[in-house]
């Protein structure tokens, strides 16, 4: 599979281009910066390799859920880079690519702001997400089940710890706060077959939430 992903959902930049077997990755810390280093970084990408765009049999992006800008720049890069050379686009969802960096029974827990989080649970060793992508106050996450061998992973994690382990600490085998969505992982994924091609033209991104910031009021309860 020659392709192309992208990554920006999160305050991360991560780029990777696998062709003929080599893969070459950009994957750093961006901030805000993701529409002035992301562009730069898939020329890059495609100079160190050798190939050009209109080699590569698709173009991969995280759809989201993360940062509302983030993710419009991957699928506006996406679906520029998939135009101009006549190529499909395949769109994962970023919670999905930090699960699978996980094994067995996994809680995905990204840091939404505003005092929530993006979560689903899921079972990679035979790759099934068990409950849908939802946003959720960190005090209200559940896990489907009693068992006592889940793994936490993502940021919600590291900015709501206190909240999330008060009810699951039981539960939860152990928690990595660091993993983020990668590329390469969205690489990883379109290749088992799972998530669709698509015309460039109906790439569509996955929002979970429809609020985008808080009122000044709300803004005002949370510092009380």
């Amino acid at each position: 599979m020659n392709c192309l992903a992208i990554d920006t959902s999160t305050d991360f930049l991560s780029l990777a281009l696998q062709w003929q077997g080599q893969l070459t990755v950009l994957h750093e810390p961006a901030g805000q910066a993701h529409a002035e280093r992301a562009l730069p970084g898939v020329r890059r990408l495609l100079d160190d390799m050798g190939v050009s765009l209109s080699q590569l049999d698709s173009v991969i992006f995280g759809q989201g859920p993360g940062s509302f800008t983030g993710l419009r720049i991957a699928c506006g890069l996406a679906q520029g880079l998939a135009f101009s050379a006549d190529l499909p686009v395949i769109a994962i969802p970023t919670l999905d690519a930090m699960a699978i960096q996980a094994r067995g029974r996994v809680l995905v827990c990204l840091d939404a702001r505003m005092q929530q989080v993006y979560c689903a649970c899921y079972d990679t060793e035979h790759w099934q997400r068990l409950t849908p992508i939802t946003l959720q106050n960190p005090e209200d996450v559940a896990l489907p089940d009693q068992a006592c061998d889940w793994v936490g992973v993502g940021s919600g994690f590291r900015q709501y710890r206190q909240a999330l382990t008060e009810r699951l600490a039981a539960q939860l085998a152990s928690v990595d706060d660091q993993v983020v969505p990668a590329a390469t992982h969205l690489i990883r994924l379109a290749a088992s077959g799972r998530y669709p091609s698509t015309h460039a033209r109906e790439a569509s991104l996955l929002y979970v939430r429809d609020k985008v910031a808080l009122t000044s009021q709300e803004q005002q309860a949370l510092r009380k």
